[in-house]
């Protein structure tokens, strides 16, 4: 497997190629020749020890901007991939296991099944018609989602299992220092992203959006000192490192904001580089750990 040849899991628009898309996944076809795309991933969600509505939106406005299901399982299986793709570049492969005849391979999804026992994901490689008039399609067929107990895994791949993927090796990384001071004369930047997402009327004001993220964050690391758990680890994909999501109460009073934030040891204080939505929060969160409710529950 060459992992420079990906760009994503599956396809993720029309306009991309699909030789960039690791795999097809197959809809399911009714007796009325309807196509499910959801299917496979809705199937996934139901082995899952959190069980399959864990793996779709809570709060309607969230659940109507994603047309495919279920979109927190989408999104992390495509992140997950993401990661596994650098690792097996970056950190001595393992990540992908292929079957001895080069025809199937597999890699760790990083979910368990209501046993707790890891669920791999397993693939197919393509065998299509030699027709060169047909469009490019992937390199892999989804075949399904297995335990190494499986007989279909150990058919194929015996006892050898993929590596899981890992995120960060250093402590630093998973628990804010309430020692460090947060950077709070950065919002020049901001003010259209924070009146989109955290809650503020079209004709706030610059001054009244300061305010009120200023006092945010001076609230922030006195919660914080109280319940480490306040600060969430992430994995921001786009970027490639480990951050903090800082969440805090929108201006409207009901929804939830998060400041995504960077340790700077030089000058001792986390620097604020964006503010995200409940969703986007989750997504990147999710890679570590499954979050506390208390906070992202979208």
């Amino acid at each position: 497997m060459n992992p420079d040849r990906y760009e994503s899991l599956f396809t993720k628009g029309k306009d991309q190629d699909r030789r960039t898309a690791f795999a097809h996944f197959h809809p399911f076809i009714d007796l009325n020749r309807n196509q499910d795309y959801d299917a496979s991933f809705v199937a996934i969600a139901e082995k899952t020890f959190e069980g399959k509505e864990s793996w779709y939106f809570t709060q309607a406005k969230f659940e109507q901007r994603y047309k495919l299901k279920p979109p927190k399982l989408r999104n992390y299986l495509l992140y997950t991939f993401a990661r596994l793709i650098d690792l097996e570049k970056d950190d001595g492969g393992g990540y992908f296991i292929e079957s001895t005849d080069q025809n199937w391979i597999c890699f760790n999804s990083g979910l368990q099944d209501k046993h707790s026992v890891d669920l791999f994901c397993i693939f197919e490689r393509y065998h299509g018609p030699l027709n060169s008039s047909l469009q490019p399609v992937c390199d892999w067929v989804y075949k399904g989602t297995e335990t190494a107990r499986s007989p279909v895994f150990r058919q194929h791949f015996a006892l050898r299992q993929p590596r899981l993927a890992w995120y960060s090796s250093d402590s630093r990384d998973y628990v804010f220092n309430t020692e460090y001071a947060l950077d709070t004369d950065v919002f020049d930047h901001m003010f259209d992203r924070a009146k989109e997402r955290s809650g503020f009327p079209p004709d706030a004001t610059d001054e009244s959006v300061r305010n009120y993220l200023r006092g945010a964050l001076e609230n922030l690391i006195p919660k914080i000192r109280r319940n480490y758990k306040t600060a969430i680890p992430v994995y921001f994909i786009g970027e490639k490192r480990m951050q903090l999501l800082l969440p805090f109460h929108s201006s409207n009073g009901s929804d939830i904001s998060c400041f995504l934030v960077e340790r700077d040891d030089v000058n001792r204080c986390y620097q604020i580089r964006t503010i995200l939505d409940m969703d986007q929060a989750y997504f990147n969160a999710r890679l570590i750990t499954r979050p506390d409710k208390e906070w992202l529950n979208p």
